[in-house]
């Protein structure tokens, strides 16, 4: 039956060959076949898949396939060149040119994307394999949710996906690994060629595993020689080369090699066939000439399905246009800035009227133009960092910067930016938050405010005490002092206590107030993402997701912002700590994180002092963490940390002589949000040193700082006051 099928098929082969060579009279000739003629090829086969292909005692592919596929060339005058290796390795090599063909490749919806196939010369169907005794597993309904072994790449593998048989999909080099884990009890199932299996099982010995005895009729698989997409030349010669070996009986001669004998009918089918040709030449004839009058009338069908095919795309194209347009509204009066880039060198694809605005230039032309070929918009180290996150994670989101306009002023951006690699580009938004920070600015300043009243009703009491101490007078009404006295007190501690839930409230307030509008756009940003989705193509999307993430961004920020808050009133546990093994402990965590960085420390042994070692920690990090930043730039880096005797006070001191600051503006260096150096210069947030000066402050003590200008190195120096030797280890603030 095989025999007749395959005979069949080169007899099918035949009637195109005239028909193709009586439609290509009338052309030009494509190719010369005298002088340029196929001569030599590099094929490829698997190691262990028996009996189609497999590798032989000797290190030679061999098998039905191999077999057949060189026969098939040496009919064509081709000499082949064999070699083995793992089908998903050979498989991608022949996609990709690194060969020309392979012998055994089952013909699926899949692989004709990759490859050209020749007419089959083999069909066979799939099989279940799985052990004996299993009574889980009977039909293929049964697999659902089985942990299913296939060879990767293989075409057993494209079945059990393309039809979702499972979702547990363990994949192996080999179907011979394939079946060790499976005889191991090791998953549920194996599916593959029903006689590959039968002969691999027995060629490992494994008897312990059978195939189900069920026919799975979405898995039948054509077997044809593939060559790469587009390879006509070569796929015609190999079809070529098929048909004579099948004509000639040598498909028949190595059919029986592998597989052994097939029955045989009472009459040779080479008897059939040549009483048959006196008949069938002449009606072959007559079906040609019927086929080509059949083909003109099927043309001119054609035509007019194509003529109506014709008339549908330009009707979608014509859709497509308005969409577009649609689209190109949107993107030009969007509210926020949004742009594309190419990846290579990060030339401006596209842009709308709104960040050419943001930035200040005159429209989207010139900016398009001259921010292309400026890098200008933003500081070096911020740069740095939006690519180092970029580069990491395909993305950035929220990013929250100081960018420059055109004329070099200044401005808050929230920026977003989103990698496509397969279209070359980036997509990102711009959003202006200078408002909002500026808002955030006013938000600080009044807190700082309410605390500096909160201190300074404080030290009244403290001045008050310390009034009630020095007077004699008071000795002699005591109680009566004492009596009121304690009732100003609890009168001051309730004024305290208020300022204190008024400052508490104030930052819940903060944080609520600010937090209520980022809530509100994260969570229409969400229902757009979730609802909208399809109306919104893929960069549509995006600019969502990096709305939502800048909402994130900012809920950290506050965040921050409270932390920041709560220093001054977080409960210190002061205790006797030493300072310089402190300062070493900071100064080795710095060197492990920059080891390319070579500085001369200097730390003074023995300083100790009464505090608390959390608060204390905090403020050493600053400041070393401030000295090493700002000496990155000096060819000789010096730090030291030592302590020194001024009018009969202690004073810590760090020093360190890198890029200093101007003296005019050291009040400004302990103060929220305020630096003296440009992001371009040197990262940081302005939040570090004011934390410090709370710290020190609630120890009773001073910090200032002393610079001879810019380039000249800084040092800053810290009082800390000392409690009664009778306290220590015991107090608590």
């Amino acid at each position: 039956m095989r025999r007749r099928f395959l005979y069949i098929a080169f007899l099918f082969q035949v009637v195109i060959s005239l028909l193709f060579h009586a439609h290509a009279a009338d052309q030009s000739p494509v190719y010369d076949s005298v002088s340029n003629r196929i001569s030599k090829i590099t094929i490829a086969s698997e190691p262990n898949y028996p009996p189609y292909c497999i590798v032989d005692s000797e290190g030679n592919a061999d098998g039905f396939s191999v077999e057949l596929f060189k026969a098939a060339a040496a009919a064509m005058g081709i000499e082949v060149d064999v070699k083995a290796g793992l089908w998903n390795k050979i498989k991608q090599d022949l996609a990709t040119g690194r060969i020309d063909a392979l012998p055994l490749v089952g013909r699926t919806p899949e692989r004709e994307e990759l490859f050209d196939f020749t007419f089959p010369y083999l069909s066979l169907h799939g099989a279940i394999f799985v052990r004996k005794g299993d009574t889980g597993i009977r039909s293929l309904e049964d697999l659902k949710g089985k942990e299913i072994i296939v060879m990767k790449g293989d075409n057993a593998e494209e079945f059990v996906r393309r039809e979702n048989i499972s979702t547990n999909i363990i994949t192996t080099l080999t179907f011979k690994e394939a079946f060790q884990l499976l005889a191991t009890g090791k998953h549920d199932a194996v599916i593959t060629q029903r006689l590959m299996g039968l002969q691999l099982l027995d060629e490992i010995n494994i008897d312990s595993i059978a195939p189900l005895d069920i026919q799975l009729d979405k898995f039948r698989q054509d077997f044809c020689f593939a060559v790469r997409k587009g390879d006509s030349r070569l796929l015609a010669r190999l079809n070529e080369g098929l048909s004579i070996v099948i004509a000639n009986g040598t498909y028949d001669k190595i059919h029986l090699k592998w597989f052994g004998p097939v029955i045989k009918e009472h009459i040779a089918w080479q008897d059939v066939v040549r009483i048959g040709l006196s008949i069938l030449l002449p009606s072959i004839l007559v079906f040609c000439a019927i086929l080509i009058i059949v083909l003109r009338s099927e043309v001119k069908k054609k035509t007019k399905g194509l003529k109506q095919e014709i008339q549908q795309r330009k009707e979608i194209e014509k859709k497509l246009h308005e969409s577009r347009e649609t689209y190109l509204n949107l993107f030009q009066n969007a509210q926020v800035g949004l742009f594309r880039t190419r990846i290579e060198d990060g030339k401006i694809l596209q842009a709308n009227e709104q960040i050419a605005q943001m930035f200040g230039y005159s429209g989207r032309k010139e900016f398009v133009y001259e921010y292309s070929t400026s890098n200008n918009y933003v500081d070096y180290g911020t740069r740095d960092k939006m690519l180092e996150q970029i580069r990491d994670t395909g993305e950035i989101r929220n990013f929250e910067a100081r960018f420059y306009r055109k004329d070099k002023s200044i401005f808050w951006a929230s920026y977003s930016a989103k990698i496509y690699s397969q279209q070359g580009w980036i997509e990102g938004v711009v959003e202006d938050i200078t408002y909002r920070k500026q808002k955030e600015d006013e938000l600080n300043k009044l807190k700082n405010e309410l605390e500096l009243k909160v201190a300074e009703r404080t030290k009244e009491l403290e001045e008050k005490v310390a009034q009630l101490d020095k007077s004699e007078k008071a000795m002699l009404f005591m109680v009566e002092d004492l009596n009121r006295v304690n009732k100003a007190l609890k009168q001051e501690r309730l004024k305290l206590e208020v300022s204190n839930k008024e400052l508490e409230a104030f930052s819940y307030s903060v944080s609520h107030d600010l937090r209520a509008p980022l809530r509100s756009i994260h969570g229409f940003g969400q229902f757009l993402l979730e609802e909208y989705s399809d109306k919104l193509d893929e960069q549509g999307r995006h600019y969502l997701d990096r709305v939502i993430a800048g909402t994130k961004r900012m809920g950290l920020l506050i965040d921050d912002l409270l932390e920041l808050s709560r220093t001054s009133r977080k409960e210190m546990h002061r205790k006797a700590i030493n300072l310089s093994e402190l300062a070493r402990e900071v100064v080795d965590d710095l060197k492990e994180e920059h080891p390319e960085r070579r500085v001369d420390i200097q730390i003074s042994e023995g300083q100790t002092t009464f505090a608390d070692p959390h608060l204390l920690k905090t403020v050493m990090e600053n400041l070393l963490g401030n000295a090493w930043k700002f000496t990155e730039k000096c060819e000789n880096a010096e730090i030291e940390f030592g302590m020194e005797n001024m009018h009969g006070e202690t004073v810590f001191f760090i020093k360190d002589n890198g890029a200093g600051f101007n003296p005019d503006y050291k009040d400004n260096l302990f103060a929220p949000f305020k630096r003296l150096h440009s992001d371009r210069e040197f990262t940081g947030n302005g939040i570090g040193l004011a934390n410090v000066a709370r710290i020190i402050h609630r120890h009773g003590g001073r910090i200032w700082a002393e610079s001879e200008g810019k380039g000249k190195g800084a040092a800053f120096f810290f009082t800390l006051e000392s409690p009664n030797l009778e306290k220590k280890g015991t107090e608590n603030e």
